[in-house]
């Protein structure tokens, strides 16, 4: 009898499903279309009113779940979870799948460019060597912020005179799931 019960509990245990995270709903008529899907990638994620980290969150997902993208942004998606309710989730803690870029006016995916390269300038010191900077590009391409990280020349002067050359730099910045994203540009000037 004991054998029977504890078979009947394994099968019981093996026959439950598991469970699975539900997949966005159809699309129903009248109802905006989705460009393609989004992957929660963090533990828990709060699913916000309005695009910014203080705006009331409406809900939670879990990583795993999968929600429709209306909207692909640099920082926050706007997204339709399986009840219909729109919100945003932070684009970093999601992976985009099948997002269509067939979307008129919508650029391919790209790399950064220059559309102006620095001019490097010239000096009296007689210090030699590789300064490195590491200068802060916003999605319009213009350099917000500089810092030398490396100076092997010995000559403070050298470093703040590269920082100041990448700064009059501007970029075409990269292009990601339609949308251009920040970036961090290492510029390494010989002198």
């Amino acid at each position: 009898m004991k054998g029977l019960l504890l078979f009947t509990l394994i099968f019981a245990a093996c026959s439950t499903p598991t469970p699975h995270p539900p997949a966005p709903q159809p699309e129903v008529p009248g109802q905006e279309q989705a460009i393609g899907t989004v992957k929660v990638s963090a533990n828990t994620l709060n699913v916000r009113r309005e695009a910014s980290a203080s705006a009331d969150v409406i809900a939670q997902v879990r990583k795993g779940e999968r929600l429709a993208l209306l909207s692909a942004a640099d920082e926050w998606d706007r997204i339709r979870l399986g009840t219909g309710e729109v919100g945003f989730v932070s684009a970093q803690h999601v992976i985009r799948e099948g997002v269509s870029r067939s979307r008129r006016g919508c650029p391919a995916d790209t790399d950064y460019q220059f559309v102006k390269t620095p001019t490097p300038a010239f000096s009296d010191s007689s210090a030699h060597g590789i300064v490195t900077v590491e200068a802060n590009v916003d999605v319009r391409g213009n350099v917000t912020s500089a810092r030398a990280v490396n100076n092997t020349t010995g000559d403070e002067a050298l470093g703040v005179l590269a920082e100041r050359e990448i700064r009059q730099a501007k970029f075409s910045p990269p292009i990601r799931n339609c949308v251009p994203k920040a970036f961090i540009f290492t510029y390494k000037r010989s002198f």
